[in-house]
């Protein structure tokens, strides 16, 4: 049941000052500051600015007498993060705190991992992420992979307990001290929360961490055969991720953007990543740019996108502002193993020329190594034995160019079929004739289990859009 005029002035209200109608200031600054187009474009019945625990339970124990739906936007990243006609919980406002606790962290539900990476730099920890500082919980309890994926694993794996509000509004505080019920919440939200909660705080487990040696490239595409072969031999500390995509560097032609990082201070590892790197770019013909520096992780480390004319850097990512123009974006992300080969290298060669925009690119973050140290049923998280996880973008400025990106985005898919172990979840999104496909590739073995417990926790579908 959508929501109605008597459920807003509920809300209202039991919650005075926090509730933000269509058309005024707080809800177009929320919905401005959401980072995929298509979410920012749509139209919830209200924001609401939650400050603490018991806001979020008087949202949701609202909507779950009510019968409506209820979205939540912590680091903005999400393309699920609103829904038409559904309550947008923005947690981003007020409840984004980060601080540390002796060798752990303690992050509040609306919190960015740039914030709680911030909170942890004067004692040189760290939590592994994935490539971006503007990620929330969204990603956080789904995943996490980045540049550390390969040594330490998925930020998801370090989480050591959770608060979080269920569409019934009963709090829990969920970890592996949990028993019954909540042990299997404590199982589901690790790889799978949004369909069962609101996290409104975690502490996740860090560790200490010096600079991270980067060694970025642009080459042609003839050297991918030989990325495929190299890249599952590095030892774990190595992450070879590329892109596939076009730059101002080289205007006329795609390339394969190598990003190489090594987490290791030893020189000697070092030079082993470097030597990796190395054997790939002399199986090109076109070297148009090379360097290597070492930075703090994250925010110290350039971004994971080709550089600019002359080799300019990229312009760090950030989230958008009121009143910026927006394009459109599709996006997927598919987990492969280490089979990929010369004819698939040759079919996304061909993939990559044939894209309509030369915004659209395809990713490859390398995964394995610790990754695959945690069993797929242990928790919700699904393919923990891939070598790569694949985000594909399609973007366009132009609606006309719409139609077009979509093919191209799933005729690539079709490229790796053949090899796909996997799907990451964080790009699954409701409404789309291959969803369901998608919900069975990310959840795999995990599925069934899952969508029992979402019919025990949420019957009345307060958080039912996000799917599952």
């Amino acid at each position: 049941m959508d929501i109605q005029p008597a459920h807003l002035d509920r809300l209202a209200a039991e919650l005075p000052g926090s509730v933000h109608l269509p058309d005024t200031a707080g809800y177009a600054e929320t919905l401005g500051r959401v980072f995929f187009p298509d979410a920012s474009r749509r139209r919830p019945a209200c924001v609401v600015t939650p400050k603490t625990t018991a806001d979020v339970t008087t949202v949701l124990r609202t909507a779950n007498d009510c019968g409506f739906r209820v979205t939540v936007r912590g680091g903005g990243l999400s393309s699920n993060c609103v829904a038409d006609d559904a309550v947008l919980l923005d947690l981003s406002r007020y409840m984004n705190s980060a601080h540390q606790e002796g060798d752990e962290v303690v992050v509040s539900g609306g919190a960015t991992v740039g914030a709680m990476l911030d909170a942890l730099a004067p004692a040189d920890r760290i939590v592994p992420v994935g490539i971006a500082e503007h990620a929330g919980f969204g990603l956080i309890a789904r995943g996490g992979v980045g540049y550390l994926t390969r040594s330490l694993g998925l930020t998801l794996d370090h989480l050591v307990d959770v608060e979080m509000v269920l569409p019934s509004g009963r709090v829990v505080r969920l970890s592996n001290n949990s028993t019954g019920d909540d042990a299997d919440l404590w199982w589901a939200v690790r790889g799978c929360a949004p369909p069962f909660g609101v996290i409104t705080s975690a502490t996740l487990r860090t560790h200490e961490v010096g600079p991270m040696w980067v060694d970025r490239m642009v080459i042609g595409l003839d050297a991918l055969p030989t990325y495929f072969r190299v890249a599952p031999q590095v030892p774990r500390h190595t992450m070879m991720g590329a892109v596939l995509g076009y730059s101002d560097l080289v205007p006329t032609e795609p390339i394969l953007f190598l990003y190489t990082t090594c987490a290791s201070q030893d020189p000697a590892d070092i030079e082993t990543s470097r030597s990796a790197a190395t054997e790939v770019a002399a199986a090109s013909r076109h070297q148009h740019y090379r360097t290597e520096m070492t930075g703090r992780y994250l925010t110290g480390l350039p971004q994971y996108t080709p550089p600019g004319a002359d080799g300019a850097d990229p312009v760090p990512l950030s989230l958008p502002q009121p009143g910026d123009p927006r394009g459109s974006f599709y996006g997927k992300a598919v987990f492969v193993g280490p089979t990929l080969d010369g004819s698939v290298a040759q079919a996304l060669a061909k993939q990559v020329q044939a894209a309509p925009t030369p915004f659209c690119r395809i990713d490859f973050q390398q995964t394995g190594g610790a990754l695959a140290e945690v069993g797929d049923t242990d928790t919700a998280f699904w393919g923990r034995g891939s070598e790569w996880n694949i985000p594909l973008n399609a973007i366009w400025d132009d609606p006309a160019d719409g139609p077009a990106c979509l093919n191209w985005a799933r005729d690539t898919l079709a490229v790796l079929a053949d090899h796909t172990t996997g799907v990451y979840s964080v790009e699954v999104r409701p409404g789309f004739a291959e969803t369901e496909a998608e919900l069975e590739a990310a959840f795999g073995g995990n599925l069934g289990r899952l969508r029992k417990l979402r019919a025990t926790h949420d019957p009345n579908g307060v958080l039912s859009t996000y799917p599952l």
